[in-house]
């Protein structure tokens, strides 16, 4: 078994706008929207080109953590 490690980017918005949500509860119910999505997936399976010889399997879901200098680059 290997573990392949695959960053996934989304973006996170107030469906108000009036400010309440800081950076850390925008980071927190993202990490928790993609735990929550691979897990049920995880129940009925995760369709791919090898799916008859291959099983995926979701491990975990982290906030990935840039530095300022991945941030300048984009």
């Amino acid at each position: 078994m290997r573990e392949i490690r695959v960053l996934v980017r989304l973006q996170v918005e107030e469906c108000e706008g009036d400010g309440k949500f800081d950076r850390e509860m925008m980071e927190d119910a993202a990490v928790e929207a993609v735990e929550n999505v691979m897990r049920h997936a995880e129940g009925v399976g995760f369709p791919h080109t090898y799916e008859e010889e291959l099983s995926v399997c979701f491990v975990d879901a982290v906030l990935y953590e840039e530095s300022d200098d991945d941030l300048d680059e984009e």
